[in-house]
């Protein structure tokens, strides 16, 4: 089996839209943001539009409610991951998958220079592997379906 990419899970989420906010936002407007697009970060973006950081709902639990922070009056930039991991569009999923392991990040950042190709979450890496994985995966799940009968 050929080894997929990092693009090709760009091309098969199911939505292409890239989810954004401004930097002078509100939590609470990042919140809002996240809920209505059913996704679990958003990229912050400067006023020149270039990435400024990643808001997740990691940085929700740890920086706003544990904090003590207001979201209606909390800047986003205030609380924002500023330090956003990157891989390129030719990067494999296995080694995305193991960035993301170490780093212990559920999302990473795709760019090939300048450009903003979009944002992977883990969840997207792992439907493209089990989609495209001809087979394997529901074989493993038959196999553990037969042993629980037994």
């Amino acid at each position: 089996m050929m080894r997929q990419s990092v693009e090709a899970v760009l091309r098969n989420k199911a939505s292409d839209e890239m989810v954004t906010i401004e930097a002078s936002a509100t939590v609470a407007d990042a919140v809002d943001m996240m809920t209505r697009h059913r996704i679990g970060a958003v990229l912050i973006m400067t006023e020149d539009q270039l990435v400024g950081g990643i808001f997740t709902e990691r940085d929700l639990l740890v920086r706003v409610v544990h904090a003590g922070r207001d979201p209606k009056t909390t800047p986003i930039s205030m609380v924002m991951t500023r330090d956003v991991r990157f891989v390129t569009p030719g990067t494999t999923i296995e080694a995305a998958l193991s960035l993301m392991h170490v780093n212990r990040h559920r999302h990473l950042l795709v760019i090939d220079g300048p450009r903003v190709h979009g944002l992977v979450s883990i969840g997207d890496m792992v439907r493209q592997l089990i989609e495209q994985g001809e087979g394997r995966f529901e074989a493993a799940v038959r196999d553990l379906a037969g042993a629980d009968k037994k």
